[in-house]
């Protein structure tokens, strides 16, 4: 080995020791654990869903949230539509002209709290909940963690307090009037939640102003990009416009997005309320 190549191999160990490792260690992720929770469902019109493609067609679309397991703390990735919605119980907090529009279908054992007994957990256990967003059906239960640190997008949480007016339908006040002294982590873009690349939010405005995706890197499965929505379906994926979007063309960008992530990572892209992949992801009850 030449003088040169050896200064240069013993400054490259150097780095490699500053940074924490080799960079076959730093390659290898923790040990964390995925698993898609079904917290009941919503019919509505799927021109909500796919802008000018079957208006009028009424359809029944699958809720779900996401359980992350991390050494550093258990992620609970959006909570559902409220629990008062359950058991027919819709118009009775939602509204009559609401649940024509989107109507709660979810019996009490459906709802975040039980399907996370169900899995082993407690709401006590959730250390970290992140939001997509705050619509009726992902932010429904924050008030079920109250020592949690919940994790959104800045401009998400504005948006949901003041929502314009053509926004607020989708905003049910009464979800989150309370949580005002609640831990927030308020983020603007980007942010890798636990600073080691497993649990990445992405910024994916459009849907809404604040609206964030999240990556998740697993040892065996490999990467998993949560959209939520981003991609209802796998046909927006395809290119077909979201029906209900803030901003259509930051919405067609945040699909481009997670799809260039996707194919250059060779992972996952789980639609938020795609039927046939949400069946699909159910019978594998734990990724890792």
């Amino acid at each position: 080995m030449s003088k040169s190549w050896r200064s240069f191999a013993v400054a490259a160990g150097a780095v490699a020791m500053w940074a924490g490792g080799p960079a076959q260690a730093a390659d290898a992720p923790p040990d964390i654990k995925l698993m898609q929770l079904s917290v009941g469902k919503i019919e509505l019109d799927k021109g909500f869903m796919t802008a000018m493609v079957d208006v009028g067609t009424k359809i029944k679309i699958p809720v779900p949230a996401y359980v992350i397991q991390h050494p550093r703390g258990l992620v609970l990735f959006d909570t559902g539509m409220n629990e008062a919605t359950a058991d027919g119980n819709c118009a009775n907090y939602w509204g009559q002209g609401l649940c024509g529009a989107f109507n709660s279908i979810q019996g009490r054992d459906e709802v975040v709290d039980r399907q996370l007994k169900a899995a082993g957990f407690d709401v006590s256990d959730v250390k970290y909940v992140v939001y997509s967003h705050f619509h009726l059906d992902h932010a429904g239960n924050i008030k079920m963690f109250p020592k949690a640190r919940h994790v959104v997008q800045k401009a998400e949480l504005r948006a949901a307090w003041w929502p314009e007016k053509f926004q607020r339908a989708a905003y049910v006040m009464k979800d989150f009037d309370t949580t005002r002294d609640y831990d927030f982590i308020q983020v603007e873009g980007d942010f890798d939640l636990f600073g080691d690349g497993t649990v990445v939010l992405l910024d994916t405005k459009g849907h809404t102003q604040g609206h964030q995706s999240l990556q998740v890197k697993l040892r065996n499965t490999g990467t998993v990009l949560l959209a939520a929505d981003a991609i209802y379906t796998g046909e927006n994926e395809a290119g077909v416009i979201p029906g209900i979007t803030w901003n259509t063309a930051a919405s067609m960008q945040a699909i481009d997005r997670l799809k260039q992530i996707r194919d250059a990572r060779q992972g996952q892209l789980w639609y938020s309320h795609d039927a046939e992949q949400h069946a699909r992801n159910a019978k594998t009850k734990v990724f890792d």
